[in-house]
């Protein structure tokens, strides 16, 4: 369940700090940056904590009188960014949402959705039970979760197409859990803000995030909340929150790496994320923005709906961006007339295209 905000990457630098001092000191003498270079200095700001001078910087480009129509989507998605790093959620998504206006009047760029991998690998999945199991010797209650669970109950393998890996588990064994991984190879890699309830943790060897979820009980009843927590869940309408019915039961399993905790129940709780079709693979459904378990379309949530359908506009997935604006109408606005002005321009787009379907 990725929250991780893909900021239309370029392609990997060997030193992001060194290519970002080296453009920041040519904008501050005054060079003119090629918009590539630009965007590169945006994402690797970002990537590197500097929200503020990417925030200033996109809205001096935007104020420019001359701004290019394939180019002001850009400023405002990374303007978008900024904004949440700065825990300015609604100016984040006001931002987001021009970006989504723009593009609807930028030049078209389309390209095929490249076909991810990223989990398929066997060493992936070795990781994944050696986690469980070094958790579960430590006294912490993981289980898999989210799209881990779904590909492990639904395929027997990991989703190759999967972005990380989830573990859900107690809010108050949070930071238990990452001790116990911090000693066996993981590391905590710099996050742009934080989650309260979600520790991430990175395997350089493999390339691969592991999303520690922190679950606790809502109002001292069985049931559970999750989601995304941040500055401390002050004010409530930010939080991108999520209810499972509890109380959680879980069981010991006989796993590749030793004993592992898992749900008794997995069907129940994926049901409860996926709905009643999570059985039928759907690869651009996006937990974060179409959980069946969402409570409401807080803040948060809009964010990150912005957010993704932005990104994959940018970068030219069409047929995703039209899937997640799709997803937005049926499970949250359905009477919103930017995506349902996004949505008719995605499937003109497409219909542009030979062979491409709506």
């Amino acid at each position: 369940m990725s929250q991780h905000a893909n900021t239309t990457s370029p392609q990997p630098v060997p030193d992001p700090s060194a290519r970002f001092h080296e453009l920041t000191q040519r904008l501050q003498q005054g060079g003119v940056l090629a918009p590539d270079d630009i965007r590169a200095w945006c994402h690797l700001g970002l990537e590197l904590g500097h929200a503020s001078a990417v925030g200033h910087a996109c809205r001096q480009l935007l104020a420019a009188p001359d701004v290019h129509a394939a180019l002001k989507p850009y400023w405002l998605f990374f303007l978008g960014t900024a904004c949440l790093h700065e825990l300015e959620v609604e100016q984040g998504v006001q931002a987001l949402r021009q970006a989504i206006a723009a593009l609807c009047e930028a030049p078209l760029v389309y390209n095929a959705k490249p076909r991810s991998q990223k989990l398929a690998h066997p060493r992936i999945e070795e990781l994944l039970w050696q986690a469980l199991a070094q958790l579960r010797a430590g006294g912490v209650h993981a289980f898999a979760h989210a799209g881990t669970l779904l590909g492990l109950v639904r395929e027997s393998r990991l989703l190759p197409f999967d972005k990380d890996l989830d573990l859900g588990l107690p809010l108050d064994e949070l930071q238990k859990a990452q001790e116990i991984l911090l000693q066996h190879g993981w590391q905590r890699p710099q996050q742009p803000f934080d989650i309260d309830n979600m520790v991430t943790c990175h395997r350089a060897d493999t390339d691969v995030i592991l999303d520690l979820c922190g679950l606790m009980p809502e109002n001292g009843g069985p049931d559970l909340v999750g989601g995304f927590w941040i500055n401390q869940g002050r004010p409530l309408d930010w939080q991108r929150v999520t209810r499972f019915p509890g109380p959680v039961q879980l069981e010991l399993h006989a796993g590749p790496a030793g004993e592992v905790w898992r749900l008794r129940n997995p069907e129940r709780w994926l049901e409860t994320i996926y709905g009643p079709s999570w059985r039928i693979p759907d690869p651009d459904f996006d937990t974060i923005i179409g959980a069946h378990n969402l409570v409401g379309f807080s803040s948060l949530t809009q964010w990150y709906a912005g957010s993704r359908i932005a990104n994959a506009w940018l970068n030219g997935y069409w047929e995703k961006a039209l899937r997640l604006v799709r997803l937005v109408l049926e499970r949250h606005t359905p009477d919103d007339p930017l995506l349902l002005r996004a949505a008719a321009r995605l499937e003109s787009n497409l219909a542009t295209m030979p062979g491409k379907p709506s």
